[in-house]
């Protein structure tokens, strides 16, 4: 992304006259996970996300008012704005890899915390003048690196250890239920991403997901989130299920009718399903992906879970989200098949 001459000079001048308060405001050094190390105010309150996965995170740790500018990304809109109005109020300057510097810079962050994939836009904000802080979510791991440092950021290192206590929790039951499931008797997945032929590699956090779920993605090798590919390879692999990520152009309904997929034995088997969602895509790197988990592997292995999948998605948004549910409620949840809409406004 090229910067044009009078946003560049905007820049520089907004630079130069908020340079003597910036200098004299208390700052501390933090380091991000790309290993950054960063000066930012020793009390954060302006906050930009570019990144649409970490306002989630910041709303669940009670940090969202120290947000000025989100990315929401392809969360249900309608219920960001009834479960989260703080977030829904808030502009945006962009997302991912198209940031407007200008409506940024208006916004006056003390930081703007970014991916560590979105390299340009990186680059760009840096040369604002704007400290940028760098997450990484897709690897489970960083994940939890990356809520750490920001509750760091923001003052709730408690209630950030809150949340990771509780991934962890789940994620060990998630490891016993998996144990003693050899390589050879693991369920193999297809993941269809936006249409039935696309799917993902494993450097994504669904394949991630479905290790720690006790199966394997069967795009071994491939690497990006949106391969094509064809319904011969797809043979070849011959996936014992086949999930459709929430944003997939086809239903179950539609692909289970689909002639050219009719002989594949994990349709004739009828194992074809949608991943949930709610505020967001229960596969994606949110607070959500720990349902993402549970439901993956309840759904790969029945006979095998020890939890309620009810239970856990009621308690979760009790006491992350603060939202009452019924039973009645996480069956509809369940049921809805109703696609998510990528890069809408």
């Amino acid at each position: 992304m090229r910067i044009q001459y009078h946003v560049l000079l905007y820049i520089l001048v907004t630079a130069f006259l908020v340079l003597p308060m910036a200098t004299l405001a208390e700052t501390r050094t933090i380091t991000d996970v790309a290993g950054n190390t960063i000066d930012i105010p020793s009390d954060v309150t302006r906050i930009v996300t570019v990144d649409p996965f970490t306002s989630q995170f910041l709303f669940v740790i009670g940090a969202d008012d120290k947000l000025v500018g989100t990315c929401i990304g392809p969360a249900n809109r309608n219920l960001v704005n009834v479960t989260e109005p703080s977030l829904g109020a808030l502009p945006s300057a962009g997302c991912k890899t198209s940031v407007n510097l200008e409506e940024l810079l208006s916004l006056n962050p003390d930081l703007v915390i970014s991916a560590n994939t979105y390299t340009q836009v990186n680059e760009d904000i840096k040369r604002a003048n704007i400290p940028v802080v760098i997450v990484d979510v897709e690897k489970p791991d960083n994940l939890i690196k990356s809520y750490e440092l920001l509750g760091k950021i923001v003052g709730k290192e408690k209630e950030a250890q809150d949340f990771i206590s509780y991934y962890n929790e789940k994620m060990e039951i998630v490891k016993k239920n998996a144990d003693g499931i050899t390589d050879s008797d693991k369920k193999r997945v297809y993941f269809g991403q936006r249409e039935p032929l696309s799917t993902l590699g494993d450097d994504y956090y669904e394949a991630k997901i479905a290790a720690m779920a006790g199966g394997k993605n069967v795009a071994e090798g491939v690497s990006g989130g949106d391969n094509k590919v064809t319904i011969d390879q797809v043979y070849t692999w011959n996936p014992d299920l086949v999930v459709l990520l929430p944003y997939n152009s086809k239903s179950v309904s539609e692909l289970l009718a689909d002639p050219a997929w009719q002989s594949l034995p994990a349709v004739q088997n009828k194992q074809v399903y949608r991943m949930p969602k709610y505020l967001m895509s229960w596969e994606l790197p949110v607070p959500e992906s720990i349902l993402g988990t549970l439901w993956l592997q309840s759904t790969m292995y029945p006979d095998k879970v020890r939890f309620n999948l009810t239970d856990e998605i009621k308690g979760f948004y009790k006491k992350f989200y603060r939202l009452d549910m019924t039973d009645e409620d996480v069956a509809a949840l369940l049921k809805d098949q109703t696609p998510v809409i990528l890069n809408k406004s």
